[in-house]
């Protein structure tokens, strides 16, 4: 099971969590996000696991394409994750700049479906740019994630285009108490959590991050 804890801030932090057997760590650049972190930081995090088998995902949320080329030629990301209200024509602009990077697609969800997925999908498809992998997380009107809420899990076990849509990371709410349950219900390529391994918004527990990796990973 792929497992990505968001909101690293700080290289030992880094360190501990890839000790613990993280699939990737999230770089958040969102600067109005309390998990926020300079290209400064960014490289002292990429320099404190250089010799861990763990990947760099760059968070952003409405940024330009050059302040992405800027951050990307400063740090050695592995992903691109992508939370905000970008388009299907931002997203293939963005591949084509950066195309040996893979693309992270996140949606909020809210509705008793998933049809703006699936627009989404039908409009990336006219683009000819489909996102790598899609991120599932729970609706919020005041943030773009990291809030703690749940995922509706029903929905997306009924309505995700497991057959026609990219590998599904499923994220909003999850702690080690319910990782597990879950992966059992909705059967996704990967989990993502941020808030359900922290003791207060941006600094993470390491029992309850070696927990959530336990959890995902049995």
């Amino acid at each position: 099971m792929w497992t990505k804890i968001c909101g690293i801030r700080d290289a030992e932090t880094a360190r501990m969590v890839a000790a613990l057997g993280a699939s990737a760590l999230g770089l958040n650049f969102y600067t109005p996000s309390p998990r926020s972190i300079s290209v400064e930081t960014a490289r002292e995090i990429e320099a404190a696991v250089a010799d861990k088998d763990v990947s760099l995902v760059g968070l952003f949320v409405n940024h330009s394409l050059e302040e992405i080329e800027t951050i990307c030629g400063a740090i050695s990301l592995d992903l691109l994750q992508l939370h905000g209200d970008e388009s299907p024509e931002y997203l293939a602009e963005l591949g084509l700049r950066f195309p040996e990077l893979p693309l992270i697609r996140a949606f909020r969800v809210r509705e008793s479906d998933l049809a703006s997925v699936a627009a989404y999908m039908n409009e990336c498809n006219r683009c000819g740019k489909r996102p790598d992998f899609l991120l599932i997380d729970a609706y919020s009107p005041t943030a773009f994630g990291g809030t703690g809420k749940v995922a509706p899990w029903t929905v997306i076990q009924e309505h995700y285009q497991i057959d026609d849509w990219p590998p599904l990371i499923l994220a909003g709410g999850l702690t080690p108490e319910n990782v597990a349950e879950a992966i059992s219900a909705v059967q996704p390529f990967g989990v993502d959590t941020a808030s359900g391994v922290e003791e207060q918004p941006g600094v993470k527990n390491r029992a309850r991050v070696e927990a959530f990796i336990n959890q995902a990973k049995k």
